[in-house]
Formats: structure tokens, sequence, C-alpha cells
């Protein structure tokens, strides 16, 4: 409610007030006519008073009153403009009371329902708020759940792609064991051959036919670089010989 609300306020209760005492006036009046005489006398004529005085009337004694009034009943130091309002609803209700009582309840009734549309505001107000922080949870805990589904989707796909890759180097790992399994199998395969070319070898190489112009000193000189005694005894161990002497077309093992 505004000041010039209050004004109206005050004004309407004045007026009232005024007419008040303008009703009581008469009621005396009438009352002292009776009193003298009842209706058959005349009453006594009177001055009637001019507008000027209702006018001093009211600047004099009526509006410091009515502010005399606001300070006393309204006016509180430090009041917000809420509790002034409530404060002023209240006393003027208070005022209505010896007067215009449907006024009142009318206001009062103006009031409640103003409460309590303005209690079915604040509890809308309320059910918007707790709708709106309801959907923004709800699409918070969407949105956190597309990432983790997102995020469990690439970890699928990264432990799918580890896993394929694993798979790949045992492949290759395993490739490269049968090709060096196969490479083992061809060597041992050179080196068996070469080990029986080589006994082959070994065992021509262990026998001499015996030439022209050849005996047992020169034989062994030429396949063992040593013609000693030692060396010549060894040759004749082997071949049962008693002596150094050797026939042509003779075929003589070499220890």
């Amino acid at each position: 409610m505004s000041k010039e609300d209050y004004r109206d306020k005050i004004e309407e209760h004045r007026q009232s007030f005024v007419e008040e005492q303008t009703e009581q006036q008469d009621l005396s009046r009438v009352s002292r006519m009776n009193k003298n005489g009842g209706n058959n006398k005349k009453p006594k004529k009177t001055k009637r008073k001019t507008p000027l005085m209702t006018i001093l009337f009211v600047i004099f004694i009526l509006i410091p009153l009515s502010i005399l009034i606001y300070f006393l009943k309204f006016y509180e130091p430090g009041e917000t403009i809420e509790e002034a309002e409530k404060n002023s609803t209240d006393t003027i209700v208070e005022i209505d009371k010896s007067g215009n009582k449907a006024e009142v309840a009318d206001k009062n009734k103006e009031d409640d329902k103003a409460k309590e549309n303005e209690k079915d505001k604040a509890e809308k107000e309320d059910k918007a708020k707790d709708q709106s922080k309801k959907d923004a949870e709800k699409l918070a805990a969407e949105k956190k759940a597309a990432e983790e589904a997102k995020k469990a989707e690439e970890a699928k796909k990264a432990e799918e792609a580890r896993k394929a890759e694993q798979a790949r180097i045992a492949q290759a790992e395993a490739a490269r064991k049968a090709e060096e399994a196969k490479k083992a199998e061809q060597a041992r395969k050179a080196e068996e051959a070469r080990k029986a070319e080589q006994e082959k070898q070994t065992a021509k190489a262990s026998t001499h036919t015996v030439k022209a112009n050849d005996n047992l000193y020169r034989i062994a000189l030429n396949h063992y670089g040593d013609g000693s005694e030692a060396t010549l005894a060894k040759i004749r161990a082997a071949n049962g010989m008693s002596s150094n002497d050797v026939m042509v077309g003779q075929v003589i093992k070499l220890p």
C-alpha cells in the first residue's frame, strides 16, 4: 500500500469522524430542544457557520490530529516499508471497528485473499524452482551416464584393439619362431651333411694307396707333416707292419 493510499484512507476516516461529530451535535441540539419545550417551540436562530470555519477546523485541528495519530500509531523508527504497511493496515482496521464493519470485513477478506494468492504464487514458484532443479539434476545425470557410456565404449574399443595387437604380435612371434625353427632345421641338416661329407672325406683321407717311389717315411711326411720314428711306429701299428717296407698298390691305414 502506497503513501497516497494511506492519505486517502486517513481522509476517509477524517470525513467519517466529522460526520459522526455533526450527527452528535444534531442529536445534542434536538435533545436540548426537547428539554426546552418540545417541538412547539421554535428553535433559536443561530448563526450559520461559514465554510471558512470548517476549513480552519480541518487545517488547525484535524490535520495536526491526523499527523499526531500517524506518529503515535503508525510511525516506528527503523521500521521497514512492509512492516509499516502491515501495522498501518492493522491500525486502520481497528479504527474502522466503530464505523463500517462490513468494509473492514471485506478488506480483511481481500487481504486474506491477497495473502493466499501470494502464498500460492510463492508455492508455485518454489515448485517451479524444485522442478527446474530436478530437471537440471536429471539432465546432469543423463549427461554423466552418456559420458560414462562413451568412456566405456572407448575403453572397450581400446581393449579390443590391444587384444588384436597382442594377437598380431603373437602371430608374428609364432611366424618368427617357425622361421627360426625352419632355419635351425635347415642349419642342422646342413651341419649333418657337412659332418657326413667331412667324415666321408676323413674316411677317404685316412687311407693311402702306395704308389711307385713311395715309402713309409714319405707317406708320414705328406699326411702328418712329421716323419719321426714315433709317427712311423703309429702307422706300422695301425697296419700290423713289422718294418718300414711298403709295396706298390698296398693300402695303408693312416690313424
